[in-house]
């Protein structure tokens, strides 16, 4: 479980994790690895998985237009807890926004099987409705002077059309024939800029456009996959879901702490006197 996680700071770093994004799957995730990230979604199976953990910012950081969402450059270990096949860590990791180095905080939980492959993990990002609000005044002279306006125009406008333009010009280029969700560019830009919110880093899974911000830089690599998570319908990733079925269902199969004993939580519970 250590080796991964020496193993996995090396690699979820920019330019190595290019490296990664093109083995198609990562070799220390199980095949049928379940993983959740909270601004986002829960995804299932190595290559999904694969794409989103380095495909998605080996894009990003390869983006010749400035890039709304940064890449990851090095990560420490703050804090970590080892039980049995799990592991749980609190991890600072330097992103990278060209404009600005900014520190984000991920607490995960991994779980292994007795191949020390992952085969579920859960993450959250620590306060992730201030990172936009935090990196956007540095970004605002570069949108406004690559999109050709106003350095007073409303910075959500700005990042929205940047997105737009990276969405549709993705869409054209990859989304044809069956995969095709929009009819034309106007069609797709007058969406993205007014049907929709473009939304904080937190509702990154939801209908928003920054979900499809994320899922434009996966077209690419599998269009037939991705698509229609940048079409109106959002496909199976961008649509809003209910509060409480988020909060109360969970993806994964197993528990990630075990109890002595094989006990349950509801047994552990019922042990204690009140």
């Amino acid at each position: 479980m250590m080796a991964f996680l020496k193993r996995y700071n090396k690699d979820w770093s920019f330019p190595r994790l290019k490296e990664i994004a093109d083995q198609i799957e990562y070799e220390a995730l199980d095949s049928n690895v379940i993983g959740r990230v909270d601004i986002t979604n829960t995804f299932v199976g190595s290559e999904l998985n694969t794409e989103y953990l380095f495909g998605m910012f080996a894009t990003f950081g390869e983006s010749s237009n400035t890039s709304l969402i940064g890449v990851p450059l090095n990560q420490t270990v703050v804090e970590l807890i080892a039980q049995g096949n799990t592991i749980s860590t609190s991890i600072i990791v330097t992103f990278n926004w060209t404009v600005a180095l900014i520190p984000l905080q991920f607490n995960t939980m991994f779980m292994f099987n007795d191949q020390g492959k992952v085969i579920q993990y859960d993450s959250q990002l620590l306060r992730s409705s201030r990172i936009l609000p935090t990196i956007l005044p540095a970004l605002v002279p570069h949108l406004a002077k690559e999109l050709n306006l106003p350095l007073d125009t409303d910075p959500i406008h700005l990042v929205s059309l940047r997105a737009a333009y990276d969405i549709c010009a993705t869409h054209e280029q990859y989304c044809t024939d069956s995969l095709r969700q929009y009819n034309s560019t106007d069609e797709c830009m007058d969406f993205i800029l007014n049907q929709v919110v473009f939304g904080d880093i937190d509702l990154a899974g939801q209908n928003t456009g920054i979900c499809r911000y994320l899922h434009h830089a996966m077209v690419a690599r599998r269009p037939e996959i991705h698509c229609s998570h940048i079409g109106p319908t959002g496909g199976d990733m961008c649509f809003d879901k209910p509060y409480a079925e988020e909060t109360i269902d969970s993806p994964f199969q197993k528990s990630f702490v075990q109890l002595p004993g094989g006990l349950t939580l509801g047994e552990a519970f019922a042990l204690v006197d009140d």
